[in-house]
């Protein structure tokens, strides 16, 4: 296994945001919240700022996947599975649309779950996901 730390200090942090199976062909993708992707932990306060709308966090998350992703040698077309955990059901046609222009034509499979709270009390969503590279 590889352990990609996204430009964390791995020391300092208590996940990393990726690993790649021996092989490399797997790409397995730790949650991802709208919090910038390298944090301190424990957690700074003033480090953690994040967007009220639940659309403009469901972006920073994908974007931090993607770092994640890219840090591994993946694209978003290996994403081959999502899993959404989301606090605010009433708001999943918002999630969907920023879902849908990060993915595009691209459709992994994909689990969307509704939770009463995540790491952080502004946080609204976390996305975690699979990849897989083709050769």
């Amino acid at each position: 296994m590889e352990f990609i730390t996204a430009g964390a200090v791995p020391e300092e942090m208590p996940f990393m945001p990726a690993i790649v199976t021996k092989g490399g062909t797997t790409i397995w993708l730790s949650g991802a919240t709208a919090f910038p992707l390298v944090h301190k932990h424990p957690h700074d306060p003033a480090e953690l700022k994040v967007p009220s709308g639940i659309a403009e966090q469901t972006r920073a998350c994908l974007n931090n996947l993607r770092t994640a992703l890219e840090a591994a040698g993946g694209s978003i077309t290996d994403i081959v599975e999502v899993t959404i955990y989301n606090t605010d059901m009433d708001a999943q046609d918002e999630v969907n649309k920023a879902y849908m222009e990060f993915f595009g034509d691209h459709r992994p499979t994909r689990t969307h779950l509704g939770v009463n709270r995540l790491v952080g009390t502004e946080l609204k969503i976390e996305i975690s996901a699979h990849a897989v590279i083709s050769e």
